[in-house]
């Protein structure tokens, strides 16, 4: 990583206060005044100011105030005098020889210094008419005096008198704070300047934004993730000092990263920082220094009461404590009536300046005032206090009610760390085991951590629960295996065990766990078995009487035969709850939504996983929970694909990648996405085969979607590069999953590419046993998507000495009936491939299909495919010179009016909305119901 500079840090966020400054200062006589806090880049900003072209060749007098008491008068002055050269001073009066003895480099152009006066008040007055003098007789110039917060009496005179008669020629520009104690008698500055030609601003703190470009500039990155921006901005509240301390210290410690957000916060306290924050300190009174501790322990914005009870100060004394503390900048005003520190780096200086003996008394009492005063109270923090009080018994016992109230609010992800943290310092076996079970039953809706699964395996291993407790146990972590860990088989097997376990004892869970097993996947068993355990639970139905879990059970079989394209699936529907009687249940209800989704999309019923997506977003919306909220963006991403609504699609599963990466079949669904959208929108077939590719390999429970659409885009490459050798071994495995498992409606995307590889390598057997298998396999299935596929197989199969009317005949039947399922590329791929079988023979004809199919694609924005129908075109002498124009519009030259050429890259404007892109990742409502991919709870 690159070493920030030693010198001046890049300036950021201040162009528009620096042209204003640069302009005002080369319009003298002019007072420029520079306010902000400590840190903010006073002193950066007029080093920038001092090198523009029209200040850079001016003589820069400058001069710093300095917070000590043994500066003599006029010290500040007096060294920005100094550095005036000789040529620039023109004849002074003679009181400026008042100077001579202590400016030596231009004793000689000055009078003898004159004898001292008797009154020190004249005296001292014919000083500041020296100082004066010698700026009036200077040529033009800059005078800079720097921290005038901390200006002596005589040269606070000195600017009284400099500014009520500027010298035409000279531009004056002071710095100082504006967060210092009024109480130190120091004026604001520029606040004693009224009626002169003055340019007063103030710089505030950097955004989140420019907080990112400054640590880019000064990691000699061209940017920093957003998050990371964010991140290292809550750290230093955005002060620019704090910032380049902070990125160096990161540089310093991990020199081979690229300072992530957890590296941020990991990389302690700058000493620069401390020593600005202990400087403040030790400025105060005991008691305002005591209200600085109490403040940093309590870790949260403060009132005055509470800062009154940790100290055990009166009301008065803290009042007056406080006081001081915010005079010198140690603490600042928040929200609501209360204190805190500027940012996250002053509160923990504070804290550390603690001696550690005097912590723990402070966050016990700390814990014993937030119980007293805040309602309602903290739990989390109050847990926090005891722990480092030295009481596990109380920091147990708050941090497993953090987790229940996390969990009564739906805060699933937020309860399953609270569990986390208890069950790893828990010594009770008997609460591990109740820990455990909360865990389990917050974790199914969390977002995944990855302590949760061996947690509950130490659980099972170590503390030997009974057998209910452990059936309980297993069914949440088979669950969590199998959904979001990507361990399908391992966590089918737990899953098993779960069932038998609780057969008996819990038949309502029991039922979950064989439900959650019925949900098919093609890394799965064969279909055959997942039925056969859906059977099994609905023959315990009737011994439920939760109607939470009867719900769920009722939208795992729902889900199963949907997911198979089974008849009965609709009728399973419609016979779920339209009411739901609880929350629990509504979420039960958005679940089976979200997996009907998918499945009906990939059936080829994109208007009912429309209504599908749109009854589990309201859900959602306000009972949100991350896992599901995930899965319904990516069955959101799926819909919009394969409907052809492709505007911003790229991005859009970027996005979700960033926020699902952590899931595995998220992440696949997520992957396949962008593999299609980069091969066929963009036409980068390295980029596609590489995300496709990863697709297939992060793909575990893949309910037919990720590896028969992944393969099939990879054999469609390598058709089109003509390697159907190729083409036919991308297809292979996939195909192999199809067959042991007999999930045949899940050849969909597959087959026809399959068949087609098959076909051109001269395996006309294999291909005709294929579409033989494939036709058993959807027999009897509702399935608009998988009908239209195995229509465009059979045409596939057509002999190459089968008349041409026949071929066009199959391929146009596959179109339409693919244009039925809503599936508009795979209705081009159908034209274009008539036009393929059609061109030989007839050329004319087969122009008007690859124009069908060119069409299509203009309007979907499928380059690559575009631009491999203008090859076969081309290749048959239809080439964009001849008579019929370049795509062959009749006998015109160009398309008709008000249309783009279909080999244009230019989008049509979709005729439906995009769906919406789900992003919120906060874990909601704790649920006896896991979200799965699909869902199975």
């Amino acid at each position: 990583m690159h070493v920030p500079p030693s010198g001046p840090s890049p300036l950021v966020g201040r162009a528009a206060q620096l042209q204003a400054l640069v302009q005002a200062a080369g319009r003298p006589p002019r007072v420029l005044v520079i306010t902000g806090e400590a840190g903010i880049g006073k002193t950066r900003i007029v080093r920038e100011m001092l090198r523009s072209p029209a200040l850079q060749r001016l003589p820069h007098l400058i001069g710093n105030c300095i917070e000590t008491m043994e500066a003599p008068p006029l010290a500040p002055v007096i060294d920005a005098l100094s550095c005036l050269p000789a040529p620039a001073l023109l004849q002074p009066e003679d009181v400026a020889g008042v100077l001579a003895p202590v400016l030596p480099s231009l004793a000689h152009l000055l009078a003898p210094p004159p004898p001292p006066l008797q009154d020190a008040r004249a005296e001292r007055y014919r000083r500041l008419r020296a100082a004066r003098a010698l700026l009036a007789a200077t040529r033009p110039a800059v005078l800079v005096l720097e921290d005038v917060h901390w200006a002596d009496p005589s040269t606070g005179e000195f600017l009284r008198l400099l500014v009520t008669n500027l010298p035409a020629h000279l531009s004056v520009i002071l710095t100082g704070r504006d967060d210092m104690p009024r109480s130190a008698g120091q004026p604001l500055p520029g606040s004693w300047l009224s009626g002169t030609r003055i340019h007063e601003i103030r710089l505030e703190a950097l955004t989140p934004h420019e907080t990112g470009m400054l640590a880019a500039q000064l990691m000699g990155a061209s940017t920093v993730p957003e998050h990371v921006a964010q991140r290292l901005h809550r750290r230093t509240a955005g002060i620019p000092f704090a910032i380049e301390e902070v990125v160096r210290l990161v540089v310093e410690n991990d020199a081979g990263t690229s300072g992530t957000g957890e590296v941020i916060e990991g990389a302690g306290l700058p000493a620069p920082v401390r020593r600005v924050f202990l400087e403040r300190l030790a400025a105060l009174s005991e008691p305002a220094r005591d209200i600085v501790a109490a403040a940093a322990v309590a870790g949260r914005p403060v009132t005055i009461d509470l800062l009154a009870d940790i100290t055990g100060l009166s009301e008065s004394e803290t009042r007056r404590a406080v006081t001081l503390a915010l005079d010198h900048g140690a603490l600042y005003p928040a929200s609501a009536g209360t204190l805190d520190f500027r940012h996250s780096l002053a509160r923990q200086a504070a804290y550390e300046a603690i001696c550690e003996f005097e912590r723990s008394p402070l966050h016990l009492r700390a814990a014993k005032a937030a119980l007293a005063h805040i309602s309602p109270p903290p739990l989390a923090e109050i847990a926090h206090h005891y722990q480092q009080a030295g009481h596990p018994k109380e920091y147990l016992r708050y941090t497993e009610a953090a987790g229940d109230r996390a969990t009564a609010r739906g805060d699933t992800s937020t309860a399953s760390r609270h569990y986390l943290t208890a069950l790893a310092d828990h010594p009770s076996t008997g609460a591990r085991l109740r820990l455990g079970i909360k865990l389990g039953q917050s974790a199914l809706s969390a977002m995944p951590d990855p302590a949760t699964i061996p947690a509950l395996r130490r659980i099972l291993t170590d503390d030997e629960p009974p057998q209910a407790a452990a059936g309980e146990l297993r069914l949440y972590l088979g669950t969590l295996m199998r959904n979001q860990a990507g361990l399908g088989l391992a966590g089918l097997a737990e899953l098993a065990r779960a069932a038998d376990d609780l057969c008996d004892t819990a038949p309502e869970l029991a039922a979950r766990a064989m439900s959650a097993i019925a949900i098919p996947s093609l890394q799965g068993w064969p279909l055959s078995e997942h039925l056969a355990w859906l059977k099994k639970a609905e023959a315990l139905i009737s011994r439920i009487a939760d109607p939470v879990q009867r719900t769920a059970i009722a939208a795992n079989r729902a889900s199963v035969l949907m997911f198979t394209g089974d008849p009965h699936a609709w009728n399973a529907v419609a016979a779920l709850p339209h009411t739901p009687s609880s929350a629990a249940e509504e979420v039960q209800l958005a679940r089976a939504h979200v997996n009907l989704a998918h499945a009906t999309t990939a059936l080829g019923y994109p208007a009912t996983a429309r209504k599908h997506l749109a009854q589990a977003d309201r859900t959602l919306g306000h009972n949100g929970i991350p896992y599901l909220e995930g899965l319904a963006e990516t069955a959101h991403l799926l819909l919009a694909w394969t409907t052809g609504q492709w505007d911003e699609l790229a991005q859009r599963a970027e996005r979700a990648l960033h926020l699902y990466t952590d899931i595995r079949d998220l992440a696949a669904e997520t992957l396949l996405v962008r593999g299609l959208v980069a091969l066929h929108q963009i036409g980068d077939t390295a980029a596609a085969r590489n995300h496709l590719a990863n697709a297939a390999s992060t793909a575990q429970l893949d309910t037919g979607i990720v590896l028969p659409a992944a393969a099939a885009a990879l054999a469609r490459v390598h058709l089109a590069a003509d390697r159907p050798d190729h083409a036919h071994t991308a297809t292979a495995h996939t195909l192999d999953h199809i067959r042991r498992t007999g999930g045949w409606i899940w050849a969909t995307d597959l087959a026809p590419t399959a068949v087609e590889a098959l076909v051109r390598t001269g395996r006309q057997a294999q291909a005709h046993q294929l579409v033989e298998d494939f036709t058993q396999g959807i027999g009897g299935r509702r399935a608009p998507a998988a009908d239209a596929s195995l229509l465009t197989c059979r045409a596939h199969l057509a002999p190459p000495d089968q008349d041409a009317d026949s071929v066009e005949s199959l391929f146009t039947q596959a179109a339409l009936a693919w244009e039925k399922a809503s599936r508009p590329l795979e209705t081009a791929h159908a034209f274009h491939s008539a036009a393929r079988h059609r061109l030989p023979q007839d050329p004319q004809h087969g122009q008007k299909l690859g124009d069908r199919a060119l069409e299509i694609y203009w309007h979907l924005g499928a380059q690559w495919d575009s631009r491999h129908c203008h090859r076969l075109l081309r290749r048959h002498g239809l080439t964009p010179d001849n008579k019929r124009g370049p795509l062959g519009y009749g006998d015109g030259l160009s398309p008709p009016a008000n249309t783009k050429s279909p080999g244009s890259p230019r989008r049509a404007t979709p005729t439906e909305p995009s769906p919406k892109c789900c992003t919120s990742r906060h874990a909601q409502p704790n649920t006896m119901s896991p979200a799965s991919c699909a869902n199975s709870g």
